[in-house]
């Protein structure tokens, strides 16, 4: 062993303080930055020398060696968090879309359909106490008339939001395939930088997060540091450019799937009930499809046989009907509070593994900067152990 190793070693600790200064000031820095996930930096004791002692061989240490700067995460917390972000987002589109189901109808309420068909009845009702008298005549046909520009109204703000539904569904079908096209270009990146590539893979991991708000998926990291995206309800691959089902895909995709159909299913309902409404009333209407529902004009105002039994039927099948909606939507809601509420607790939880805490900084900033110190003073020291052989033992 020469005096120049205790140089080396004292050189090593100098280096691998300073790293992790380094590391710590560039989490200090990033400190706001969304997606970014807090590095250390990972050292071992450096190989040892082979040295005899006493007692036979032995192991003199040479410092210490710096391993890799890692990411600090826990992909147990990172799937979790995805998943319940997927439920949220499939629980948000459909509370979102019963909510507008709920606004259309208007139920309970003064303009809604059920109080239409209350005056109309209402109208019939009082015709039957004086069947020649023109004016209440005109009052059952205007009485009519209001329901049929309801129940078109209704109907064609449905049609609206299946529309807009299937829209919003598109778009967020090319949103997934261009969040999908980038995490497989981050892949090839990641695998060309290797293991440490760690800007490329917070990128990574904050597309996939976006995605896991489009889709219900699991992530599988390979051997060479790629990621292979899986759908979570059938273990179907996830790759750019295939078509995706929004049916089985689940998040967003899903829930707006399920938006669209529970909507067709109401509007389909509503359909039913205003056209056995309008068959109950007799001639009055010509057309008794809810979209084109019309008056007639040279009506005959005769009152139709079983019209109370037949609307009370009716009213009561709407009620049902609204009150499903009702409960339908108060669920969906409890959904989405409480998936959002699981949501924010795991991402608080991923946080406090992978978010940088400037108080944990900054005593990691005292402890490196004390390590990068005291290993100067062991170069120092060395320097005049050194000196003292060269100069001043060679001036005797």
């Amino acid at each position: 062993m020469s005096t120049f190793h205790t140089l080396e070693t004292g050189n090593r600790g100098l280096s691998a303080s300073q790293a992790s200064l380094s590391t710590t000031g560039q989490n200090i820095a990033n400190a706001n930055t969304k997606g970014y996930s807090r590095q250390q930096v990972n050292t071992s004791s450096s190989v040892s020398l082979d040295v005899w002692t006493k007692q036979g061989a032995g192991q003199l240490g040479t410092g210490v060696s710096i391993d890799s700067v890692m990411r600090v995460r826990d992909r147990f917390l990172d799937q979790q968090y995805r998943g319940h972000t997927a439920e949220f987002a499939t629980w948000q589109a459909k509370s979102e879309a019963l909510g507008n189901v709920e606004t259309i109808l208007g139920e309970p309420g003064d303009n809604g359909l059920n109080a239409s068909m209350g005056r109309l009845w209402n109208a019939w009702q009082d015709l039957e106490s004086d069947p020649s008298n023109l004016a209440v005549q005109a009052v059952v046909k205007e009485r009519a008339q209001a329901f049929a520009d309801v129940a078109k109204t209704i109907d064609r703000s449905m049609g609206d939001l299946a529309t807009e539904l299937t829209e919003r569904t598109t778009a967020a079908e090319k949103e997934a395939q261009t969040l999908i096209s980038r995490i497989e270009e981050l892949n090839k990146n990641i695998m060309r930088t290797g293991p440490q590539a760690n800007n490329l893979r917070d990128e990574r991991d904050a597309a996939v997060d976006k995605l896991s708000q489009l889709m219900d998926i699991k992530v599988t990291e390979k051997t060479d540091g790629s990621y292979a995206l899986t759908l979570a309800a059938n273990n179907q691959p996830v790759r750019a450019g295939e078509a995706l089902d929004p049916e089985t895909a689940g998040g967003k995709l899903g829930g707006l799937a399920e938006a669209a159909a529970t909507v067709t299913s109401y509007r389909e309902n509503i359909n039913v009930a205003v056209t056995e409404f309008a068959e109950a009333n007799g001639n009055v209407f010509e057309n008794t499809a809810a979209g084109e529902l019309r008056v007639a004009k040279e009506a005959k105002l005769e009152l139709p046989n079983g019209l109370d039994e037949d609307v009370k039927k009716v009213q009561a099948d709407f009620r049902a009907l609204v009150s499903g909606l009702g409960a339908e939507a108060q669920s969906a809601g409890y959904a989405v509070s409480t998936q959002q509420q699981l949501m924010v607790s795991t991402e608080n939880r991923r946080q406090s593994v992978a978010g940088v805490s400037l108080d944990e900084e900054m005593s990691n900033l005292v402890k490196f900067q004390h390590a990068y110190n005291a290993a100067a003073r062991l170069v120092s020291t060395t320097d005049e152990m050194l000196d003292t052989i060269i100069n001043r033992m060679a001036a005797r």
